[in-house]
């Protein structure tokens, strides 16, 4: 079965805002995922099909921007769109659009296919693997991280029972939530929220295992951002930049 696009109409929980009523980061990514899960359950690409085949998707980069504060109690309607493949990758574009029918927020997902035994990224699937995406989205968002130059300790993170899926690993929304809790928390006391984020996905981290936060000011293609890395063992296992 094809199904190009993904509809799903959602209400804003106040459970999903911040100290200042605002739809998070993570919240945002975790909305965006489940559209994207309901998407591949409704033309048959589910978990059990992929593992059948010893595959999942695993997510290498996301990039999520606002165009406005998104608040509890709203409306929003999720429109998800797959890409074909485009070498190792699969992009997905998911917008959000409020009650007025104007963009208020995206996010721009990049994943890949891997071997679950291997953990080898696929080119390709394997032979009697359907995955019918096949339509070319002419959407798109700057996924590049820029690095800080000079960086201070942010603390750390663990993969805990709560935050892990069941490939075992910290869920790939949380680090949205990790990135945005290793500042300052007087950048969330401004009128506006973020505008952008940028996330890039390493090295898993798995269940019980802790990473070391640092983070750092950069300049994002000439505006001034946060950047956050997480390392454990020497290996980065995300980074990521936040603009307000």
């Amino acid at each position: 079965m094809e199904i190009a696009t993904y509809t799903k109409d959602i209400l804003i929980e106040q459970t999903e805002c911040d100290l200042k009523n605002r739809m998070t980061l993570g919240a945002l990514l975790r909305r965006a995922q489940q559209a994207a899960t309901g998407h591949c359950d409704a033309v048959g690409v589910t978990t059990s099909y992929l593992l059948g085949y010893h595959t999942a998707f695993l997510l290498v980069k996301a990039s999520v921007e606002t165009m406005r504060d998104l608040r509890p109690g709203e409306k929003l309607r999720i429109v998800t769109e797959p890409s074909a493949p485009a070498h190792a990758f699969y992009n997905r574009f998911t917008s959000f659009y409020g009650e007025d029918g104007a963009l208020a927020a995206a996010v721009d997902s990049r994943w890949v296919l891997a071997d679950t035994d291997s953990r080898r990224v696929l080119r390709r699937p394997p032979e009697g693997l359907v995955i019918p995406f096949f339509e070319r989205v002419e959407k798109e968002q700057d996924v590049s991280v820029v690095r800080a130059q000079v960086q201070e300790d942010a603390g750390q993170a663990t993969a805990v029972y709560s935050r892990v899926d069941l490939n075992g690993h910290l869920n790939n929304t949380y680090y949205g939530d990790i990135l945005c809790d290793a500042l300052p928390a007087e950048v969330w006391l401004g009128e506006r929220g973020f505008r952008k984020a940028v996330l890039a996905y390493r090295v898993e981290l798995p269940l019980g295992q802790t990473m070391a936060l640092a983070r750092g000011r950069a300049d994002y293609h000439g505006a001034p951002c946060w950047y956050v890395e997480g390392v454990r063992e020497g290996a980065r296992c995300f980074e990521g930049n936040i603009l307000f």
